[in-house]
């Protein structure tokens, strides 16, 4: 492998999309590099660690091989997980449900999603957040605007200190039937905007593999609190080699808000802290 380049760690990480190599060894062998060396390659390419990428992966992986109808024992083999707890525990920090669970309820997950999708008197955004935004309100709003969107799609868009999402972002946004969201609460901090498309389908698979979902990742963090009004464009692509996967059960959530778990409202704006004037 040459020094480095772009286009050198793409192709290593479509080997491990590929299940062409499953670990850190085996791509620092692929790359003729050191462990060491190839990590910091990629995070200094990527910005996120490659072993990040490496644990999403896999569970990804995993949840094909649930999607197809097999046993968690079977996921957790293909995922490369030599004990249940340690697969247990992976799937859980990426997805927020064990993997039987995921197993048992996808199917009515998706349907529920479904049944919100058809519905389009309402714009709908389920927000989740892993902080009280009463104790955080900014002096300057974000919008977030999806470009490009397909008509009954759901969207997910996310703020997040990392480009990888493990579990859950710190603030996170199912919306349907709206591709604006104005964000006034948030900790001051540094994050990455991201938004992933999930498009009305018939097949209750594609709620949950994320691979051939249009997204966007802005690689420029976003750093609050902001010096004005904001405006962030996230415009809507396929794929990219170096994009990290998305393993979030993105109908769980949107459940999550329906039941009244996390925050459920019929607007874009996020209502629960003002912008101050000061």
């Amino acid at each position: 492998m040459s020094p480095g380049t772009r286009d050198d760690i793409a192709g290593l990480l479509m080997s491990v999309r590929r299940g062409e190599a499953a670990s850190l060894e085996q791509l620092a062998a692929k790359a003729h590099l050191s462990r060491f060396h190839l990590s910091r390659l990629c995070q200094e390419q990527l910005g996120f660690p490659l072993r990040d990428f490496l644990a999403a992966t896999r569970v990804d992986r995993g949840i094909e091989v649930l999607l197809d109808g097999h046993q968690v024992t079977r996921s957790q083999v293909e995922a490369g997980h030599e004990s249940a707890s340690s697969y247990h525990r992976a799937f859980v920090r990426h997805t927020g449900m064990s993997p039987s669970r995921f197993r048992t309820q996808m199917g009515a997950l998706a349907a529920h999603l479904m049944r919100h999708q058809d519905d389009s008197s309402t714009a709908l955004a389920a927000v989740h957040r892993t902080f009280r935004p009463e104790d955080h309100p900014q002096p300057h709003a974000l919008t977030l605007r999806v470009d490009g969107a397909a008509p009954k799609g759901a969207l997910f868009v996310a703020l997040h200190p990392e480009p990888i999402v493990r579990g859950e972002p710190l603030l996170g946004i199912a919306m349907l039937g709206t591709s604006e969201h104005l964000v006034t609460a948030i900790p001051d901090g540094t994050y990455y905007p991201m938004v992933v498309e999930v498009p009305r389908a018939a097949d209750p698979r594609a709620y949950f593999q994320m691979s051939t979902n249009r997204r966007q990742l802005c690689r420029a963090p976003v750093t609050f609190p902001l010096e004005r009004p904001t405006t962030v464009p996230l415009a809507l692509r396929e794929l990219l080699p170096t994009d990290p996967p998305i393993t979030l059960n993105l109908p769980k959530l949107f459940l999550d808000a329906v039941s009244g778990r996390i925050d459920l409202r019929s607007a874009t704006q996020d209502k629960w802290a003002a912008p101050r004037t000061d």
